[in-house]
């Protein structure tokens, strides 16, 4: 008498739950894992969030407790004579003097705020990819200014834009 070949009911059963042991124990840690890298690149996000609203908020104190000027635009291209742009980038890099006593500048990857009489320059946000200053139409009188930063670190990144008027505070 010739003997069947296969896996007896049995022998599946104990395979199937030793299996299924076997998983139960590696699903948490494949889990935690998959957690950890999603709120890594969720952190990311949140602290380039925060670190532009705290340097786009910073920003708009100083322009709104600096005196209103309005800043002369750059002279117009040969043959354009007559034709100014209402909106006239300031600097990408830099606020210059024009908001004294302080000057807020794109320093490597960090936008820093150097205040009159302080020694130590403040870095208001790091991974700073642009940053730049727009002078717009006057309204009221009084001069607008309107600021884009661009905070960017490995997959996450943000964009702040404001608009503030200078001596609000005034």
């Amino acid at each position: 008498m010739c003997r069947a070949r296969g896996f007896t009911i049995l022998e599946l059963l104990l395979a199937l739950a030793s299996g299924a042991l076997l998983l139960s124990s590696v699903m948490p840690m494949l889990n935690m894992t998959i957690a950890s890298a999603t709120s890594s690149a969720t952190s990311d996000q949140a602290d380039l969030e925060r670190q532009a609203a705290f340097a786009v908020d910073r920003i708009a104190r100083v322009v709104r407790a600096t005196a209103p000027v309005v800043l002369a635009p750059p002279p117009p291209p040969t043959g354009l004579i007559g034709l100014l742009t209402p909106n006239v980038t300031i600097d990408s890099t830099t606020t210059g003097t024009w908001l004294t006593p302080s000057t807020f500048q794109l320093s490597g990857t960090s936008l820093v705020e150097t205040i009159q009489g302080d020694p130590a320059p403040h870095v208001l946000a790091d991974s700073v990819t642009a940053v730049a200053f727009t002078q717009l139409p006057l309204t009221d009188g009084r001069q607008l200014v309107q600021v884009d930063l661009t905070l960017t670190n490995g997959n996450a990144s943000t964009t702040v834009s404001s608009v503030m008027r200078m001596g609000w505070l005034q």
